[in-house]
């Protein structure tokens, strides 16, 4: 069997002076990445705040709340869906709520918990942010890779997706 190099061996070196340094491989993965994402979630989100005045955390709110059991979620299990902290989801719904796209409300279930719940209005501007948005991923992401690099992406990230989004893949829904 052939000797590994260093790049296949390790994903780092550590110099002489002690500061460690990414392989020209994964530096290129990861900073690739990385700066991907970046540029892509900053022209996004400047996007959805000049057409619908949402940022993308605020979207994928609303857009959670839309699917959710009668449009309504408890801010705990809201936070945990999307990976934010409970105080940053309290300030994206007391902005959603002050824009009448959602309610708070006590939770029928425990008084002690708070539900946010959809609008009318607030589905009604989900669908038309949401509409923009693929739209948008679609020209910006999407529409620079070939069938093959997408397959190749997906293969690749579909392994990092956290196992409560699975049903968002097409999967078996399950029911707690």
């Amino acid at each position: 069997m052939a000797e590994k190099t260093q790049t296949e061996a390790c994903s780092f070196v550590v110099g002489d002076d002690g500061l460690a340094t990414w392989s020209d491989l994964h530096r290129d993965a990861w900073i690739g990445m990385l700066e991907t994402h970046k540029r892509l979630t900053r022209a996004l989100d400047a996007e959805l705040e000049a057409e619908h005045g949402l940022s993308l955390s605020g979207v994928e709110c609303l857009g959670r709340l839309a699917a959710a059991d009668d449009r309504a979620m408890r801010l705990t299990a809201l936070a945990k869906a999307t990976g934010l902290s409970l105080s940053r989801i309290s300030r994206i719904v007391d902005t959603l709520e002050a824009r009448q796209l959602v309610e708070r409300r006590s939770s029928a279930g425990d008084a002690r918990a708070v539900e946010a719940h959809l609008t009318p209005g607030g589905l009604d501007l989900v669908r038309h942010a949401q509409s923009s948005h693929f739209a948008s991923v679609n020209e910006r992401f999407f529409e620079q890779l070939s069938g093959e690099e997408l397959e190749v992406l997906a293969r690749v990230f579909g392994r990092f997706v956290p196992r409560e989004a699975e049903p968002c893949l097409g999967g078996e829904s399950s029911q707690d």
